[in-house]
């Protein structure tokens, strides 16, 4: 008997298959039709079409992957994420229940949230630990991680939380724990800079302009300067004007930065060389901050 095909929407499969087909279960042949039909797939809808287990649809990948026949992406995907509170993705109670039962992960980051935040998890609570966990795919051990970095800032509420892990998934690349302690290494580095200079700029407990912060941020963010090297710079201001400016300091610490000066040695060494100029075209740091000073980096 000749079995005929359509030829319209067809698909082949490597000769490769052959030998394995002997070896193969019901499963994995579901599987393997599946993926050489549709090209790619998500385990979970792969297995609801299939009418197996998600662990039955993993572990037939597996199969033919140890087979050579395809491979896996593990990275994770970047989900796109509302503009509005309102519209993330809201669990229902029984979802909820279903996760706590079944991930021991995602109850142990519930039970370390509430005993971070000091308050006991209502079921909105939930269903946004949930969201960050099952929607934006954060591994639990994250989400955990930022609630006490949160709670280090005096930010104990489930909505700070929330917007804070989303901004570092979005902006910052956030998705593992790995790159959870990079950023907050980074985040912790920035915020000794800022300290150290509003100690030595005389600036209380004032809060700063959006301005200085900005500033502030690049030197220790960006540019990645040592605090000897902002000293320098701030002696320089005080020297050339009488006072503090940020303004004048940044200037100057820019110049710096952009023809690779990283120390007050470097400045020094630079400074002394009358044939090399220097960073704004003139031949001594005298001349540069008379000219600085016309135009316009000094604070009104």
């Amino acid at each position: 008997m000749k079995i005929k095909t359509p030829g319209d929407e067809a698909f082949l499969l490597p000769r490769d298959v052959l030998p394995r087909l002997k070896d193969a279960s019901g499963a994995e042949l579901k599987v393997l039709l599946y993926l050489y039909a549709w090209k790619e797939a998500e385990t979970p809808e792969m297995a609801s079409q299939l009418g197996i287990s998600p662990s039955e649809a993993e572990a037939a990948v597996a199969f033919w992957r140890g087979a050579g026949l395809f491979e896996t992406d593990d990275s994770p995907e970047k989900k796109p994420l509302p503009a509005s509170t309102s519209l993330f993705k809201n669990y229902d109670s029984r979802t909820i229940s279903e996760h706590l039962d079944g991930d021991k992960s995602f109850r142990a980051c519930c039970d370390l949230v509430a005993e971070k935040l000091g308050k006991q998890l209502t079921k909105n609570d939930y269903s946004s630990l949930l969201y960050l966990c099952d929607y934006v795919g954060l591994p639990p051990e994250v989400v955990s991680g930022i609630a006490a970095y949160c709670v280090s800032l005096g930010k104990s509420s489930m909505q700070y939380l929330m917007k804070t892990a989303l901004s570092m998934y979005e902006k910052d690349g956030v998705d593992s724990y790995e790159k959870l302690e990079k950023h907050l290494a980074h985040l912790e580095q920035i915020h000794t800079g800022v300290e150290q200079v509003r100690r030595l700029c005389g600036f209380g407990t004032r809060e700063l302009t959006a301005k200085e912060s900005g500033m502030l941020n690049h030197w220790f963010g960006e540019w990645d300067l040592r605090m000897d090297l902002v000293r320098h710079a701030y002696e320089k201001t005080v020297d050339a004007l009488g006072k503090v400016s940020l303004s004048y300091m940044n200037s100057i610490l820019k110049r710096w930065y952009e023809n690779g000066l990283t120390t007050p040695e470097d400045v020094e060494t630079r400074d002394r060389k009358p044939e090399d100029k220097s960073a704004a075209g003139y031949t001594d740091s005298d001349e540069f901050f008379k000219a600085a000073l016309k135009a316009g980096f000094e604070e009104n």
